[in-house]
């Protein structure tokens, strides 16, 4: 089939939809979209707060509770054990469909009358502060975050323990300011390293130990910017990097100028065929993936596991599939332009629905069936209304787009949308998005002023714990909490100098945006053998420039110098 170039009505750029992507709508009788890939993916982000947090009362039982949701919201928000029990039904607040007001407008009505569950945070202990997370024990401040322990402050945490200011941290311990890290222990201010002990400032670094400000490394013990050193060198070397704040930071810059003097692959995948997308693992026959394992049959899908035959999601888990345009789902099969939907199939346009099949503009239900805007009706009856309500969006040309702006439950600044296309409050609204003014946040009480936090973990006495910090960056306040200040004592750390938002948009910042480019590998040959051409690594190629093209989410105009998957690897062993 034949690709189609069409207009964003959102951003006004051209993009082009493939002849793949075009079979797919096919079969889900849907028209290509109206919208580009990034501007379907940031209407899907504007649906999920993961970590702005509210104080509220639960609305059924009077308890106070964490929730993703600020006191002046319209609707009801239950805490999560009144939200699960059976002291409530979603379908108790049905209403029959309205053909002659605008689908959305109805839509909208039963939104504000379904009680909200405060938290998504399911079979945790000690973990009040968390949410999308499940199986966490002694966790605070992590999200989207499974099976960890003693874990605080961070980001797609799976499988931890004593992981602190991490970002998509897997199977790891006792890690500071890890980023994209899998089974290492002891590792701190590292990015992108597997397999590996006890690495402090190190890039890229797999199967290795002790190793300091180091790039690239593979199968290597006790390494200082990628040279071999004595253990009594190394330790000297870590105590006077870990002395201060003042000498953290300058590590920080040394381990840039480093990064910038070896090649980066092109993309970060892993047993990957076919394949476009950075931080991928398994994934075959997909494209602009991010983020995602086990995929098959796949496009435009972020933060994601075992996805198949599924376009245009985020956060989907546990083998989704023939789904399209969703935010969140949980094992479900054919659903479409819907939000956290779990345990479900053939469902379209819902909001938080679960064990349910066969609904339309649904809010809140669990184990419901045939139910359109939480009424349920015989299948043949919901058949006709749901064609009703299709030909109905299509003349007013909302059909086959995500839920609209106008719809989220969220404002915009609230979501993780503004993580990946941060916009003004001005913007926001003239996007069509909305805009939460009653975030939480405290200035101007801190205790300790800015820039005189100690410069040395050793200077920190219990008392720390009853002052209020402030923010390097954004003026905000902040605390230290017990488990925090005794888990920087046990590392020699000094104390944050910023809250733990501006410490995650630090994190994030580090890490390749979700677009591509496409670019021709930089590996040029430096001395000649039997005319091929060979660089300092001994790789070759038939010319003095490996002619491999590639889409990459490293921009031309960053200093990375990009290799493709071949000359990479030969580089690095």
């Amino acid at each position: 089939m034949n690709s189609e170039t069409k207009i964003c009505q959102n951003c006004k750029g051209k993009f082009t939809v493939d002849g793949d992507d075009l079979s797919f709508y096919e079969k889900f009788e849907e028209s290509a979209p109206d919208y580009c890939p990034a501007c379907r993916m940031q209407r899907r982000l504007a649906h999920r707060n993961e970590r702005t947090l509210y104080k509220r009362e639960c609305d059924l039982c009077g308890k106070d509770s964490v929730t993703i949701y600020p006191p002046n919201t319209p609707w009801p928000v239950y805490c999560a054990p009144c939200w699960w029990s059976d002291k409530w039904d979603a379908r108790i607040y049905g209403i029959p469909y309205d053909p002659s007001r605008p689908f959305f407008e109805q839509f909208r009505e039963l939104q504000m009358a379904v009680p909200r569950i405060g938290l998504l945070n399911m079979n945790s202990v000690n973990s009040e502060y968390t949410n999308n997370s499940a199986d966490n024990k002694n966790c605070y401040l992590i999200f989207a975050a499974e099976k960890n322990e003693d874990c605080l402050y961070g980001r797609l945490i799976q499988n931890c323990k004593s992981v602190i200011d991490g970002a998509f941290v897997y199977d790891s311990e006792l890690c500071y300011e890890a980023i994209d890290c899998h089974k290492c222990y002891q590792t701190m201010f590292s990015e992108q390293c597997q397999a590996s002990t006890d690495l402090l400032f190190c890039y890229d670094v797999r199967d290795s130990d002790h190793c300091i400000l180091s790039v690239g490394l593979r199968h290597k013990s006790y390494a200082f910017e990628n040279k071999g050193c004595s253990k009594e060198e190394l330790e000297r070397k870590k105590r006077e990097i870990l002395s201060s704040a003042s000498s953290i930071a300058a590590a920080k810059r040394r381990l840039e100028e480093l990064k910038q003097q070896y090649p980066v692959k092109f993309a970060s995948q892993t047993k990957c065929v076919k394949t476009t997308g950075d931080y991928l693992y398994n994934c075959h026959t997909s494209r602009m993936l991010f983020d995602t394992r086990n995929a098959k049959n796949c496009g435009y899908i972020a933060d994601a596991e075992d996805p198949i035959d599924s376009l245009d999601c985020n956060n989907v888990y546990y083998k989704p599939e023939l789904c399209l345009d969703i935010m969140g789902t949980l094992q479900s099969y054919h659903l479409r332009h819907s939000a956290y939907i779990f345990y479900s199939h053939d469902m379209e346009y819902c909001d938080n629905c679960h064990s349910s099949e066969s609904c339309f503009g649904g809010v809140g239900l669990r184990k419901a069936k045939y139910s359109i805007l939480n009424k349920e009706y015989s299948k043949e009856e919901y058949k006709r209304i749901r064609g009703q309500i299709i030909e109905a969006l299509k003349r007013e040309g909302m059909y086959g787009a995500f839920l609209p702006p106008s719809v989220s439950p969220f404002g915009y600044n609230e979501t993780l949308a503004k993580d990946y296309w941060p916009l003004t409050k001005e913007q926001a609204i003239a996007e069509g998005f909305q805009w939460q003014g009653a975030t939480t946040g405290m200035v101007g009480k801190e205790t300790i002023l800015r820039g005189k936090i100690p410069e040395t973990i050793e200077e920190v006495g219990d008392s720390i714990l009853n002052e209020v910090l402030v923010c390097l960056d954004c003026g905000r306040n902040f605390r230290i909490t017990p488990s925090e200040l005794q888990f920087y004592r046990r590392m020699h750390l000094p104390l944050p100098r910023k809250d733990f938002e501006c410490r995650h948009q630090d994190r994030m910042r580090k890490r390749t945006p979700r677009a591509l480019w496409h670019r021709k590998c930089q590996c040029a040959g430096g001395s000649s053998e039997n005319g091929a051409y060979r660089n300092s690594a001994g790789h070759f190629h038939a010319s003095d420039h490996c002619l491999n093209e590639f889409e990459t989410s490293y921009a031309p105009e960053r200093p990375e110098i990009v290799y493709c998957e071949s000359c990479y690897n030969s580089e690095v062993v």
